[in-house]
């Protein structure tokens, strides 16, 4: 009983903990950001949150700061189901931009390069000891070695970048331009003039043009449903409050057009044998039941429709939705509208 009891408690106690650590999306976001950038900034370009699980899009217009467009989706949940947030990126342009977040620190240009220093002392050295040749280290100073601006490459290519596509660091190309030509692997300069051969672009500009489509399609799609849905909302209004009159007409049209029917008789070429003006009721009632009941049915699809799309069923799921749904339609406005008996 002792054990089931300390299990519990540990159950408890381990449950509180994991609530305490958990964080929504949202607080995630603001913590990597701070509040100020979190509340106030507004970006321009699709913003991605890059979460361990699954990446958020969002379209920055300039308008909404971070806040805002992280919830300015309608399937949006807050919960902490998407793992721990790894960074921000804004795409604009072709041109995708890191964030920062608000604790990473800079590091200072001055604390990557202590060789200086060591030189100095190694310098310090040999003109205590007395060496013969001073002058040479002064020589080493002010023109450096080719495995020096080896060095001073590596060192500014490590430096990090804020912009992480599309960039080009001019000292590396300098200074990889300064060093003395290898006798075995020369360095010749790119010609600046286009050849003849055909250009083909990179697979990864190929891949970045392909996700801004369709993020700029999403985002076309998603205007438009917020455009027609308040308008198809006003339509069914319209439509229920005309939906009784209809409802009252069509069946007086359908009354008199099945008595006239039972009345009349043609034969298979269309000529009247019994109910001559009855057979001319029975056309005109029969033609008006037909339009009405086509507009109900028209606005009943057309909305049983917009309901299947919104539900966000596969394809080939509505298909099979669909098409009964359309034969049963038929099959009851055959029913209704009633046809004239044929001889012959």
């Amino acid at each position: 009983m002792k054990s089931f009891t300390l299990l519990f408690c540990a159950f408890l106690v381990s449950g509180a903990i994991t609530t305490l650590y958990a964080a929504t999306k949202s607080e995630q976001v603001e913590r990597y950001l701070g509040s100020h950038r979190y509340k106030h900034d507004r970006p321009l370009g699709t913003v991605k949150f890059i979460f361990r699980e699954a990446v958020l899009k969002r379209r920055g217009d300039g308008k909404k700061t971070y806040e805002q467009l992280l919830f300015n989706e309608s399937k949006f949940s807050n919960r902490d189901n998407a793992g721990k947030l790894i960074g921000i990126e804004i795409v604009h342009k072709g041109k995708t931009t890191l964030i920062k977040p608000e604790s990473r620190k800079i590091p200072e240009e001055a604390e990557a390069a202590p060789e200086p220093k060591a030189r100095a002392r190694t310098k310090t050295k040999q003109i205590a000891k007395g060496s013969v040749r001073p002058v040479e280290y002064e020589r080493e100073e002010s023109e450096p070695s080719a495995r020096q601006k080896a060095r001073m490459v590596a060192e500014i290519n490590s430096k990090p970048k804020r912009v992480v596509e599309n960039t080009e660091i001019t000292p590396v190309r300098a200074a990889v331009s300064s060093l003395p030509n290898d006798p075995v692997r020369p360095r010749r300069e790119e010609p600046s003039g286009g050849g003849g051969g055909i250009s083909v672009p990179d697979s990864s500009t190929v891949v970045k043009t392909i996700d801004n489509a369709k993020d700029q399609i999403t985002t076309w799609k998603g205007r438009i449903w917020k455009t027609v849905q308040p308008m198809w909302e006003f339509v069914m209004w319209v439509f229920s409050s005309l939906i009784v009159m209809l409802v009252c007409f069509a069946g007086l049209c359908r009354y008199v057009a099945k008595t006239a029917a039972n009345e009349s008789l043609i034969n298979t070429y269309g000529r009247v044998i019994v109910g001559r003006w009855i057979v001319s009721a029975h056309q005109n009632a029969a033609a008006m039941l037909l339009i009405i009941t086509w507009v109900i049915a028209i606005v009943l699809l057309i909305d049983v429709f917009m309901w299947l799309v919104f539900l966000s069923l596969p394809i080939w799921t509505l298909l099979i939705i669909w098409f009964p749904i359309l034969w049963v339609a038929e099959k009851l406005t055959s029913w209704i509208v009633p046809n004239i008996p044929v001889v012959g």
